[in-house]
């Protein structure tokens, strides 16, 4: 009797042991109950505005509901679930895009490309969910091309060079991530970019070129090497025409350099008023020594003439 006992405890501890681990290796049955949920939460997406703009965000979003009402409670589990959301993570991406790609800002467009960019894809790609994958990913092409269209619009009014260089780079890049459609454009951007490069980097390698000049010419005329009366105003000439030359550079492409070597200007501006004053002055003290001597010889001049009129009236009386 005991024996038996022992025996029918074995038996007893050993199905629990079975069941337990049946029960944790199968996977959870999906419910009714799951994919009211589901339904009613997709049902709930209402962003009319956002899918004016993306209608394959739109169909996505019918195909899903179309095929969660198509399953089978039981079908209806966690991993469905799992794809639902991510869907529905991705329309919240696209709707945060969409508010900032309504900016003028170009900033928020940047911010807007920068949350495309982290937009993933694959997970939806694991799970057997029909067309859906593909229309996210047309929604997002869409989303590329409309920012390479405004990047560029951008570039085409933008005076800054810079700048204009940097949308250039944004549009040339968000076309490309267009799709086939936008190729070309992205193709057409990317000569205007390089094109705009060259030539800003030559003018910017130049008006720093004119900039040293400038300052090689300005220490000269501080600290000139001959006493040569004009040599040190010379010198600031070619300081000022050198940083002429430098400033309409900068003043083409509008670039920021020029207030950082502003205070160049104004120094050459100060040697400039200093040497004009003490050329002025040297000048003035010439005019003064001249005078002086055209003075005397006038004044000899004018005796002497004074002599030769008492020379002739005595000639005159003694005939």
């Amino acid at each position: 009797m005991k024996k038996r006992s022992l025996v029918t405890l074995a038996i007893l501890t050993l199905t629990a042991i079975i069941f337990s681990t049946f029960s944790f290796s199968t996977p959870a049955a999906g419910s009714d109950e799951l994919k009211r949920e589901l339904l009613k939460e997709i049902i709930s997406v209402d962003k009319p505005e956002l899918f004016d703009d993306y209608g394959e965000l739109y169909l996505a979003k019918a195909k899903m509901q179309a095929v969660i009402q198509g399953m089978e409670g039981w079908k209806v589990t966690s991993s469905t679930k799992e794809w639902v959301d991510i869907f529905l993570g991705i329309i919240d991406d696209f709707e945060a895009m969409a508010d900032l790609s309504e900016s003028a800002v170009p900033s928020d467009h940047v911010e807007a490309i920068e949350i495309a960019d982290n937009m993933d894809m694959n997970p939806l790609s694991r799970y057997d969910i029909s067309e859906i994958p593909m229309l996210a990913e047309l929604a997002l092409k869409r989303f590329y091309r409309n920012e390479g269209k405004f990047f560029e619009d951008l570039s085409r009014t933008e005076k800054e060079t810079k700048l204009k260089i940097e949308y250039e780079k944004i549009s040339s890049s968000s076309y490309k991530k267009g799709g086939v459609y936008t190729l070309s454009d992205s193709s057409r951007m990317e000569f205007e970019l390089r094109r705009d490069e060259w030539i800003y980097r030559r003018d910017m390698r130049k008006a720093s070129e004119f900039i040293d000049d400038a300052n090689l010419h300005l220490e000269k005329a501080r600290n000139p090497s001959s006493e040569i009366v004009g040599a040190a105003f010379m010198e600031i000439i070619k300081a000022r025409d050198s940083f002429e030359k430098a400033k309409e550079l900068y003043e083409k492409h509008e670039d920021k350099e020029l207030e950082n070597v502003k205070g160049i200007e104004d120094e050459i501006k100060s040697v400039y008023h200093r040497l004009m004053r003490d050329t002025l002055e040297v000048v003035a003290i010439y005019l003064l020594i001249l005078s002086f001597f055209t003075v005397i010889i006038w004044m000899d001049f004018k005796r002497w003439g004074e002599e030769l009129d008492d020379t002739k009236l005595g000639e005159e009386l003694v005939v």
